[in-house]
């Protein structure tokens, strides 16, 4: 507001100026050795005027290019910068009431990160601890024990070890076993909260019974396993059925998840099946508890792939009235101790 005034006070004195000089030559006449005279008066308060001007904004320019090439990054050290900044720039106080917002904002914005960070403390703090849970399944399971429920024992029990597989921090491959007891271990809870209106069968022939100790991505099983439950036998009264059938081929392991549900609508199978191949889609870890056939089988495609290449995933095929098969295919041969662990380990890392 000073600048702005300053040249205000500078524009008036001159229109004042020439004023006085015409009234003057009209009146004592025009004289030819006034002119340089004038002309050198005008030329400096031309001069003067631009330099009230131009000197503040290039001292401002300076001195921000000055502060910008340090290497200043706390909010603390910007702020004082600023305070310099006023200091060196004359007639600049919008600076200082810019200054005094910036601290207002910062100190909102910092108000707000603490009670965030109080907020997710708190969260925290009262998540169930796995042990806690754990031992408190035990406890129930041992009360059972002692009053001979051994349905609710065996029930608990399979409770705990399913919610320790899932959990676990152990990584992302298992053996084909450990994956094969997990959904044992979910279908007798699904049996008992059901009463028992389907039931299960694992297929896999003698020769081929090395492919237990081959290694899988944990939890690829288990979520075909949930949605042949809930879209294709949760609606039948009886005789639901899932059939785990694993075949190996010189090359291949092969597990087909089968059930004798409704089945899939030609369109939406076409659908489901370009979900599974699409290339848009975001992943989690396995232990996501989803529900959603859209979602879980791209997921299980897309871990797999990641892991092993692109001829391998899943392949859905199924018909209305009879069922539906979902084929999970990965390299057969990986074992303990064969290199794949460490080499997942390092791609998770």
């Amino acid at each position: 507001m000073k600048l702005v005034k300053r040249v205000r006070t500078i524009i008036i004195s001159e229109m004042v100026f020439l004023l006085l000089l015409f009234l003057f030559m009209e009146r004592y006449g025009y004289s030819r050795a006034v002119i340089p005279s004038v002309m050198l008066f005008q030329t400096g308060i031309m001069i003067y005027l631009a330099a009230a001007v131009y000197i503040p904004f290039k001292t401002f320019a300076e001195t921000l290019a000055y502060f910008a090439q340090r290497d200043s990054r706390e909010e603390e050290d910007i702020e004082m910068e600023l305070k310099q900044v006023a200091g060196r720039v004359p007639y600049m106080e919008q600076i200082e009431r810019l200054i005094d917002r910036f601290a207002k904002r910062r100190t909102r914005k910092s108000s707000a990160k603490i009670f965030d960070k109080q907020t997710e403390l708190t969260a925290l703090q009262s998540q169930i601890n796995p042990h806690f849970l754990y031992n408190t399944l035990e406890s129930i399971r041992g009360q059972a024990l002692m009053d001979d429920n051994l349905e609710i024992a065996k029930m608990v029990e399979a409770l705990a070890a399913f919610f320790r597989y899932s959990i676990s921090g152990k990584g992302n491959l298992v053996t084909l076993r450990d994956e094969l007891a997990n959904i044992n271990n979910y279908m007798l809870i699904q049996r008992y909260r059901f009463n028992n209106r389907f039931s299960m069968e694992i297929i896999i022939d003698e020769e081929d019974e090395a492919a237990y100790d081959f290694l899988i991505p944990r939890l690829i099983i288990q979520p075909v396993v949930e949605n042949a439950i809930f879209h294709g036998l949760e609606e039948k009264l009886e005789g639901g059925k899932v059939i785990i059938e694993v075949i190996v081929t010189e090359s291949n392991l092969i597990v087909t998840i089968s059930d004798n549900g409704k089945g899939i609508e030609s369109r939406d199978l076409k659908e489901l099946n370009a979900r599974i191949q699409s290339q848009d889609m975001q992943l989690d870890d396995g232990g996501s508890r989803q529900r959603n056939t859209g979602i879980a089988l791209p997921n299980i495609h897309k871990r797999i792939q990641l892991l092993f290449g692109e001829e391998y995933g899943v392949n859905v095929y199924s018909t209305v009235g009879q069922g539906t098969d979902v084929e999970i295919t990965v390299p057969a041969g990986y074992e303990r101790g064969g290199g794949l662990e460490d080499e997942e380990r390092n791609t998770s890392d």
